[in-house]
């Protein structure tokens, strides 16, 4: 009889989180697709620090998004510099020293004395691998950056194309679902896409705060794609 009791309090419990869960998810879900019509939070001043986080990708990725961070910080509409954002993380590729070099040059002379972060983590997706394998890939992917999300716990993550990006936007959505990161999702389409998004838009589009793009007919035919016009060269 008290075993019997037991399990259904267990059972009881497990219900009302979950739904409770649920009803976090839609809010959440709601919050996002309705950017257009809520809102908009305002500033404060002096700004108080933001925790970023930024995915870089190969080449032209990691090139385009050190030009997102400059020309956000700096544009005269900013209502945040640069060095408000803080502690910085960035996530790349494991096998991508290069985009690891740039950060660090690009770092170097920011803030001195800024907390700033590189992780790596494996690569969600390689050019070219198919999409039938890359599910398994971006699954290992997500079970590995599971710690570094959980170490910057951002109040902004700004992205720009990489697959790698992917696991990394779920694991904040799903912190954010849990009330334990502010979470906002920032993702800008890279400049090289003019005819069709990437795989990584068609996902993001989902679940992220802004989907941007630099073109406007990606704007026209795409869920979600709002078109901001070219924000690097």
């Amino acid at each position: 009889y008290y075993i019997t009791n037991n399990l259904r309090m267990i059972c009881a419990v497990c219900a009302l989180l979950s739904l409770a869960l649920l009803a976090r998810l839609l809010y959440v879900l709601f919050q996002v697709h309705h950017n257009g019509t809520l809102p908009t939070p305002s500033v404060e001043f002096p700004p108080r620090p933001v925790r970023l986080l930024t995915v870089a990708g190969s080449g032209g990725h990691t090139a385009e998004l050190l030009q997102l961070l400059t020309a956000a910080t700096t544009a005269p509409s900013s209502k945040i510099p640069f060095v408000n954002y803080s502690p910085r993380h960035y996530i790349v590729a494991d096998t991508d020293a290069m985009s690891q070099n740039k950060i660090e040059q690009f770092e170097k002379y920011r803030t001195p004395g800024a907390t700033v972060v590189i992780s790596k983590i494996p690569r969600a997706r390689e050019v070219g691998q198919s999409y039938v394998s890359s599910v398994l890939t971006t699954l290992y992917s997500q079970l590995l950056c599971i710690p570094h999300v959980l170490r910057a716990r951002p109040d902004l993550l700004l992205v720009n194309g990489p697959g790698t990006c992917v696991p990394v936007c779920v694991m904040v959505f799903c912190l954010r679902v849990l009330g334990l990161c502010r979470g906002r999702i920032v993702y800008v389409e890279s400049i090289c896409r003019v005819e069709t998004v990437s795989l990584s838009a068609k996902i993001l589009v989902l679940f992220a705060d802004h989907v941007l793009v630099q073109w406007p007919q990606l704007a026209e035919g795409s869920f979600r794609c709002r078109y901001i016009g070219r924000l690097v060269s």
